[in-house]
């Protein structure tokens, strides 16, 4: 198929996993009724040699990757964007997951795509980053690329503020930033009383941050570090923890005008040219 599909839906891949993973996924496609535009998707030829996989955030989804993904087009890969467990429906679903589930689901999903591609490049936002590395010591890929991931986060006024913006702004705002954030927030509130049943799968950030610390130097691969120095979630010391930790050659680089989840232009652009450089590597 033609880039000039990217992206489309991806609503099959629950076909890839083994029956004990059966239960989470029949959530997932009730959870794709709920809010459709979470869902996953893929883009680019089906035939070609290098496949990028781009995983998400915690409380993101998909939505994340379109505008990567269509600044991509014109190359000649293979692109999905998974949609984590727990992602994508209502609070209550994302409450009770359990979050190792979502390095199981990266993995499962990297291994299927192994089976077709020769080569792999990641792609991981935040929580997506830290899955990425841990990803990369199970099945091997040709390179990573991180955008603001956390090794160590922080509760700012900013992160209050912006999240009081994103809540109560108009639904009509034409505030990209805000915008931006609304996209991608896939955890439904309609269940509303599930909110307190978040705060341990949240909490658990800390502890993924804390393993994927202690296997840097297992990460075998070249990786590009992107991290916004007006990130209100990730401390950008996170950034130069993982330049020091990690054993191969790293590119880094600090966004000096972005925010955790929202980049401007220029600096998306930078983004975009240094996963193009990774590409030219591998191919």
């Amino acid at each position: 198929m033609s880039s000039a599909s990217c992206p489309r839906s991806k609503t099959d891949f629950d076909d890839k996993l083994p029956e004990e993973g059966k239960a989470n996924i029949t959530r997932f496609k009730i959870s794709y009724m709920m809010i459709p535009k979470h869902q996953p998707f893929t883009c680019g030829p089906l035939e070609s040699d290098l496949a990028i996989l781009y995983i998400h955030g915690i409380l993101g989804s998909p939505v994340e990757f379109r505008r990567i993904a269509n600044a991509l087009r014109p190359f000649h890969f293979y692109g999905e964007a998974l949609l984590l467990p727990g992602h994508g429906g209502s609070g209550y679903e994302f409450a009770v997951t359990q979050p190792d589930a979502w390095q199981a689901h990266v993995d499962l999903t990297l291994a299927e795509l192994q089976k077709t591609y020769s080569k792999i490049i990641l792609v991981g936002h935040s929580l997506g980053g830290l899955l990425a590395l841990n990803a990369s010591r199970q099945v091997p890929v040709e390179g990573i690329v991180l955008l603001n991931t956390p090794i160590k986060t922080r509760i700012t006024w900013r992160q209050i503020s912006l999240s009081m913006r994103v809540l109560f702004s108009s639904a009509n705002t034409q505030d990209p930033l805000i915008s931006t954030y609304r996209d991608a927030f896939s955890v439904g509130l309609k269940d509303w009383w599930s909110l307190p049943l978040w705060i341990p799968i949240l909490l658990d950030i800390r502890r993924i941050a804390r393993e994927t610390s202690s296997i840097l130097n297992q990460v075998t691969v070249p990786v590009m570090i992107f991290q916004s120095r007006q990130d209100e979630t990730v401390n950008p010391e996170s950034a130069e923890f993982l330049n020091r930790g990690l054993g191969k050659p790293v590119s880094f680089t600090y966004l000096q005008q972005s925010t955790h989840a929202y980049f401007e232009l220029e600096e998306f652009n930078q983004i975009i040219k240094g996963i193009k450089r990774l590409i030219d590597m591998t191919i």
